[in-house]
């Protein structure tokens, strides 16, 4: 009974004969001992129908994907902590609008608030009265800091500076970059995360203090930019543009199935039988921005993908490319 449910449910994802075998023998072979995690891959491939048969295939017997399929069922079910309504899995607009000018605190402010120790609380008030607090905008009311950051993006948008640039960071981050604003000269300029709160699209010292809060900000600043009022013709065109160099389907669908609220590799590695060293499931922070951008239809709407293809050259994707090479799509109706 198991081998007719397994190969009937096989034939309907690969829609291929031969590779429906040889996904089946390569199982019966290994004696069934990953089963369960089949029948899960199986399920996660039926929503992610468009990834192409061979994708299906290579995925459907790749131990360390088929191994980790816990940790995918686990944060699928694990909603976004601060910007999500947790009894209606919808976004949650009000607290988008505390989020979007909420300054970051620090780790020091943090811990030293925490503590009961006379000594810390002395220390406490000097950081409160010292530059830092003034550096983070801690010092300023909730309009205050609404006025300066529409000063930075109106200065941004008069600089086409309306795209935000998401990936992997290297050499070719930088260089892919650098050929997008080549290309788009004159008409977008595209704004990498280190100089984001420069140009006002997150609070001051976010990106090296609150890396997710980082990305939500931005992201939320490219879907709000056309509500502030602001001069600029290309305002209208702007979007979310992210690199999928150095990623493959498995490592994608492992980034889009991570915890939306935590970074896997600050944390110890999980315990897995036959896993020992994780290519592509225990997630970093680029991953974490892409869990938290396919969770959210107005951020995912305005996302366009791009890679540095066999040649060298810069490759826009449509978004057909994108859900058949990689799988990547709306998430949010499965929470």
């Amino acid at each position: 009974m198991i081998d007719i449910t397994i190969k009937k449910r096989l034939r309907s994802i690969l829609e291929d004969t031969q590779l429906e075998n040889k996904v089946y023998n390569w199982h019966k072979q290994n004696n069934f001992y990953l089963l369960e995690n089949l029948i899960y891959v199986i399920s996660e491939l039926e929503y992610h129908f468009e990834l192409s048969k061979e994708i299906k295939a290579e995925i459907l017997t790749n131990i360390e994907f088929l191994a980790t399929f816990e940790i995918r069922k686990q944060s699928l079910n694990i909603l976004p902590k601060d910007w999500i309504n947790l009894n209606t899995k919808q976004v949650d607009n009000e607290k988008l609008d505390e989020l979007w000018l909420q300054p970051e605190r620090g780790y020091l402010i943090k811990i030293l608030e925490k503590s009961e120790q006379a000594e810390d609380k002395i220390a406490l008030d000097i950081l409160l009265n010292g530059q830092a607090v003034k550096y983070r905008g801690l010092d300023k009311n909730t309009e205050d800091r609404k006025i300066l950051r529409l000063e930075k993006l109106q200065k941004s948008v008069q600089d086409n500076k309306i795209v935000i640039f998401l990936g992997r960071q290297n050499r070719v981050y930088q260089t892919l970059q650098a050929n997008l604003n080549a290309k788009y000269v004159g008409k977008f300029h595209f704004v990498s995360d280190h100089t984001w709160s420069a140009n006002g699209y997150t609070e001051r010292a976010m990106k090296t203090s609150d890396s997710r809060l980082s990305v939500i900000q931005a992201c939320e600043t490219i879907f709000r930019l056309p509500t502030f009022n602001l001069q600029g013709g290309r305002i209208n065109d702007r979007f979310i543009m992210f690199t999928l160099d150095s990623y493959d389907a498995k490592g994608c669908l492992a980034a889009i199935y991570s915890d939306s609220n935590r970074i896997a590799r600050n944390y110890t590695k999980p315990k897995i039988e036959n896993i020992t060293d994780f290519e592509f499931a225990y997630t970093g922070l680029t991953d974490l921005e892409l869990a938290n951008i396919v969770r959210n239809k107005n951020w995912f709407d305005l996302t366009k993908f791009c890679r540095t293809n066999e040649n060298g050259e810069l490759e826009e994707l449509t978004s057909e490319q994108v859900k058949e090479e990689y799988g990547i799509k709306f998430i949010g109706n499965r929470l």
